[in-house]
């Protein structure tokens, strides 16, 4: 399985963060938070993704999932503030991972994955 890993520039973050949440609205997304200190934090898990989003003024990366449908009628809110770096990987099995690296050394990790298309 090929893998493909991609820093982000910051001045690109907002671009590409945009894109993202038109492409993959939808999809499931998976909230993971990675902390030396706390130990693989979930935040949220298989839930329809809403959006991703860098706002300059805040310094911060927002991850909206749920508030789509009935199923997940809120919307829950994921910030990394002042985040570091952001990296974009994709596997050939067509996950997409955000990962957002934190000043405090903690890494969030937005994994979103298409839904499986039905049988016809």
């Amino acid at each position: 399985m090929t893998t493909s890993n991609e820093e982000i520039s910051r001045g690109a973050w907002q671009a590409t963060l945009e894109a993202l949440t038109v492409q993959h609205e939808g999809d499931l997304a998976t909230i993971e938070v990675a902390d030396l200190d706390l130990g693989d934090q979930f935040e949220a898990e298989h839930i329809p993704f809403s959006y991703i989003e860098y706002d300059p003024h805040d310094d911060a990366v927002s991850v909206g999932v749920g508030g789509l449908d009935g199923r997940y009628p809120v919307m829950l809110r994921h910030a990394v503030e002042h985040p570091q770096n952001i990296f974009i990987h994709t596997s050939e099995a067509g996950s997409v991972t955000i990962e957002v690296r934190s000043p405090e050394r903690a890494a969030t990790l937005i994994t979103l994955l298409a839904l499986p298309e039905l049988p016809a």
